[in-house]
């Protein structure tokens, strides 16, 4: 009986592993089953994602033309716009009359690089040069020496297909890299930096706007520093005392500083009271205020003429005649008489000498 009850659970639980193993079965199947649907979807998405990088290709693409296409409509707007600038209304001269820029000779300094390609830029637009091809040559003729040279090199280049200079913009560039000094912004600010207040305060300000030409890149509040630190005390303490909040506010004390300054050094040579000349001076204004035909003009007499004296009588006094002594007939005779004592007197001291 023992035997046969042993055989019932061990049947039980081979037909609990039979069940398990039908479960296990169906779920290895309905798992095959999800992964095969995975699988599917997977694929699905891996094409979806190649449609998607192909439409960012498109898209990357289509933004690309458009920028190019904003770019031209940008340069026509320009262009119209100088157009209309330069002729667009009746009453307004076809042209504005603008002298040439000086020419540029390929001297490495910064400011003097700066300058040029400014009033290049001006001229361009001033004198309505349009087509980016023509605003390059127009900029070109205005090259001389050194800077000549390099352009026909740069002509060379870009006929071998080195280098492309198709606009302004892209000339600039080019002569900026090859022309402008290296660690000219360290320069410049090392200069800004050494720059002090020693002479004139007008001067020390013309300077310092030049440096800043050179630094654009220089934060406002660090502008405003080095300039009030550059100052003497006396100017430091008055620009402090304004509080300024921009370089622009600072330039203004300065300047206002600068007049306060002259007119202090003009007063103090000014005398304090004007001569009074005994009065003769305000006589004198008031007499020219007068017409001409007011004035009473006094002549001083030198000889004083009396109408009641006798007629002078002429005497001589050489020989008491009634004559003048230029008129006198013995002046002949005295003058040969006096001449001939003066001859026999030296002739006595020459010999008296000897």
């Amino acid at each position: 009986m023992g035997t046969s009850q042993g055989q019932e659970d061990l049947t039980e639980m081979v037909n609990k592993l039979v069940t398990d193993v039908t479960t296990h079965e169906e779920a290895l199947g309905n798992a095959a089953e999800s992964f095969g649907e995975m699988k599917d979807e997977m694929k699905i998405l891996r094409g979806q994602m190649a449609d998607l990088v192909a439409m960012n290709r498109a898209l990357t693409g289509t933004l690309t033309a458009l920028q190019a296409e904003v770019k031209k409509l940008q340069v026509k707007n320009r262009t119209l716009q100088r157009q209309i600038s330069v002729g667009g209304g009746d009453d307004r001269p076809a042209r504005v009359d603008v002298q040439r820029p000086a020419k540029y000779n390929g001297t490495r300094d910064s400011r003097v690089i700066d300058n040029f390609l400014f009033k290049v830029e001006y001229y361009l637009d001033l004198q309505g040069v349009m087509g980016d091809d023509l605003q390059v040559k127009t900029a070109a003729i205005l090259l001389e020496g050194d800077a000549v040279a390099w352009w026909r090199r740069k002509r060379l280049d870009i006929q071998k297909g080195i280098c492309t200079i198709d606009t302004f913009d892209d000339f600039q560039r080019e002569l900026r890299t090859y022309f402008m000094p290296p660690n000219a912004t360290r320069h410049a600010y090392r200069m800004v930096g050494e720059l002090k207040h020693t002479g004139s305060l007008r001067d020390y300000v013309r300077v310092y706007q030049r440096l800043m030409l050179d630094v654009p890149d220089m934060q406002e509040q660090d502008k405003l520093n080095w300039f009030i630190l550059g100052l003497q005390s006396w100017a430091q303490s008055e620009v402090e005392r304004s509080n300024p909040e921009t370089l622009e506010d600072a330039y203004v004390v300065a300047e206002r500083l600068a007049d306060t300054q002259r007119k202090s050094y003009t007063n103090a040579f000014k005398p304090s009271r004007k001569p009074d000349h005994g009065g003769k001076k305000d006589d004198r204004r008031e007499q020219k205020d007068e017409p001409s035909t007011q004035r009473q003009v006094e002549r001083r007499t030198f000889f004083h003429r009396n109408d009641n004296s006798q007629n002078r009588v002429l005497k001589c006094w050489f020989c008491d005649g009634n004559h003048l002594r230029r008129q006198c007939p013995k002046r002949g005779n005295r003058d040969t008489q006096a001449s001939s004592s003066r001859q026999s007197a030296n002739a006595v001291q020459g010999e008296e000498g000897e």
